[in-house]
Order: C-alpha cells, then sequence, then structure tokens
C-alpha cells in the first residue's frame, strides 16, 4: 500500500493488497510488476483441479523419464494404434445409442442421430469437473427439449450404470489381491446408496431439503426435483434393457481399447482377466481423486498395477497414456467437429424460424 493510500478501493478501482512481510513480499510485488504471471495465477486458481490433473500426468512421465518413453513408442505397432481409432468410436457410438434410449425412456424428444452427436460433442468438456453435464446446454441449443433436471438425470443415471459395469472388471481378482476386496465392497454401498437416494421418496425429499438449507443451492431446486422422475423413469424394462446392453457393449469395448493399446506397446503377456482387473480398478481408483476425467490419478493406477504384473515401467506409461490420448483427446478433436456441425444447424434452424 503506498504511503497516504486510504486501504479503500476508489470507483472502478480494485482494494489494495496487504503486503506480505520479508521474501513472500518480494515474490508478491514481482509477481505485481509482471502482469502475464498475474494472470496466470489467477488462471490455475480458477481451475486448480485441472492443474492439478496435468501436474500428475507431468510428474508420471518425468518420473519414467521421457527417453524411455520416446523408445517405448520407436518401439510400438502402429497398426494396432491405428484399430484403436474405429474401436474408441464405436465406444462413443454405443454409449450415445444408450444415452438416447435413456432421454427417450424420460420424455425428451430427440433424435437418434442428434443424440449420439451430442454424446461425440460433450467430450470436448470431458477434461472440465463435471464436463458430462454439458450435454444438458448441448441438448437445450439443439432444440431437442426436455427439463434441465431431467437430461442431467439421464446423464447422472448413465454414467453410474457406467462405472459400475467397467467395476465389474476386478471382481475375477478382487479376494485375491489385498485391499481390492473392501474397495468393491465400498463402491457397491456406494451405488445402492445413490439409487436408494434417489428412487426412495422420502429419502429424496429428505436431501433436498437439506440441500435447500444452504441459500446458494436454492436456485437449483427445480432441477433436483426433476431429477428422481428421470431416474424412476430409467427402471421401466423398455427403457432400462436396452440401456443395459449398449452399456455393457461399450464398457467390453473399453476393455477391448485398453487390451488394442497393451498389443501396440508389446506388453502381451497380461492376459484378459488382469486386463479387466487392471484397468476396471484405475477406473474405481481415479473416480475417487475428483480429478477431471480422472487425469493423471487413472494413469499413475494403471503403471502401478501394470508393473505389478510384469509389465515394464516404460511400457506400462507408455500404454496408459497412448489410451488417454486415443480415447479422450482423439475423441475430443471429433467432438469438437461434431459440435461445430450442431450449432451451425441450430443456428440454421433459428434463422429459418425467424
Amino acid at each position: 500500500m503506498t504511503p497516504g493510500s486510504s486501504g479503500r478501493a476508489g470507483d472502478g478501482e480494485e482494494p489494495d493488497t496487504p503486503e506480505l512481510p520479508g521474501a513472500a513480499g518480494r515474490v508478491q510485488r514481482e509477481i505485481e510488476r509482471r502482469p502475464r504471471v498475474r494472470r496466470g495465477l489467477g488462471f490455475v486458481r480458477r481451475h486448480w483441479l485441472e492443474t492439478l490433473a496435468v501436474l500428475f500426468l507431468v510428474g508420471l512421465i518425468v518420473a519414467v523419464g521421457p527417453s524411455h518413453l520416446v523408445e517405448a513408442y520407436r518401439r510400438a505397432r502402429w497398426i494396432w494404434i491405428v484399430l484403436m481409432i474405429p474401436v474408441a468410436l464405436a465406444i462413443y457410438l454405443f454409449r450415445g445409442i444408450g444415452w438416447w434410449v435413456a432421454l427417450r425412456g424420460a420424455g425428451v424428444e430427440i433424435g437418434l442421430g442428434r443424440g449420439v452427436a451430442i454424446m461425440f460433442a460433450g467430450q470436448t468438456m470431458i477434461f472440465m469437473p463435471a464436463g458430462d453435464l454439458a450435454r444438458v446446454a448441448l441438448v437445450e441449443e439443439s432444440g431437442g427439449g426436455g427439463e434441465e433436471g431431467t437430461v442431467a438425470g439421464t446423464i447422472a443415471f448413465q454414467e453410474l450404470l457406467f462405472l459400475a459395469l467397467l467395476g465389474l472388471g476386478v471382481l475375477p481378482r478382487a479376494f485375491a489381491v489385498s485391499g481390492v476386496a473392501l474397495l468393491v465392497l465400498v463402491m457397491t454401498a456406494s451405488h445402492v446408496g445413490v439409487f436408494t437416494l434417489l428412487l426412495w421418496r422420502p429419502a429424496y425429499d429428505w436431501a433436498v431439503a437439506m440441500v435447500e438449507r444452504f441459500r446458494l443451492l436454492r436456485r437449483f431446486d427445480r432441477q433436483l426435483r426433476e431429477l428422481r422422475p428421470a431416474f424412476v423413469a430409467m427402471f421401466r424394462w423398455r427403457t432400462l434393457l436396452p440401456l443395459a446392453l449398449c452399456n455393457v457393449l461399450a464398457a467390453l469395448t473399453t476393455y477391448g481399447l485398453f487390451a488394442l493399446a497393451l498389443e501396440a506397446m508389446g506388453a502381451r503377456s497380461v492376459g484378459p482377466i488382469n486386463i479387466a482387473f487392471a484397468y476396471g480398478l484405475a477406473h474405481l481408483l481415479s473416480g475417487l481423486s475428483f480429478l477431471p476425467g480422472g487425469i493423471g490419478s487413472m494413469e499413475v493406477v494403471l503403471v502401478a498395477v501394470l508393473a505389478r504384473m510384469g509389465v515394464a515401467t516404460p511400457v506400462a506409461a507408455a500404454t496408459a497414456v497412448l489410451f488417454r490420448v486415443v480415447n479422450d483427446g482423439l475423441m475430443a478433436l471429433v467432438g469438437l467437429g461434431v459440435g461445430w456441425t450442431l450449432r451451425r444447424r441450430s443456428r440454421a434452424r433459428r434463422v429459418d424460424r425467424d
């Protein structure tokens, strides 16, 4: 604070920041003199979860050694990497069809092609916290109709179902590896708890009342009350059976994509049961980290599990990163193109109506 200043901000001015003593004060003054550094720190504060995820991933690469990773990729069999692309597309095709079934079951009028396209377009936000919910806005923009809470309910139901199906991969070895059985029990209990809360009316009303004690959350009252009817609608057999089938196919295809990544990197010693166990365990544990998309945390778990199975650490790390690039990075690029097309068509429809 400069001499003679009152410590209050004038009109349109930001209040002075109290100066820290000693070395911390010198760092503070240096940051204030460099606007780019200040903006960078502001970005980190606003996106600290994403920053932490990137640091996890960078830390893994540094720990393994970039040169070792480059050598692992140099030996990769590119035919298997190319085959990963249609398999990754198939995953989101199955998931898109399943979500369309869920939307129709919840009373949202939307075409199959548009529902699948929105599933792909939503992958551009997968690296953001709660990025899957970006599909709510995409449905509204594309003229699909449906209340926000209803669409969010279909997304939440499918994500819980898909997570549960991927988690089944750990069961064959759950009691052979210490601690995994407990994890399975905890995840099962949490899923049962969530479904009980949403399906049992007294428990749901109690939960909504507890949430609405917080004034900031009261504006979501309508969306919260639309969530339960959407979940209940998912349990009609005409909705649940095709929805479950599509997600089973998506889960199996996801395991297949991971198997292709292992094959591409030359890790042929990992059998089908271990493939399902490694990926299922990594997917469950990365979900507990709350990092966007499990970035960084999932790769760390995969490397640790694969290394215990006898896969060389650089090969395990290269496999984990390759899977992430194809399953998330490449699909995000596809989603950008699909999203651009959807938005262009939505604007054209609005112009025609006007």
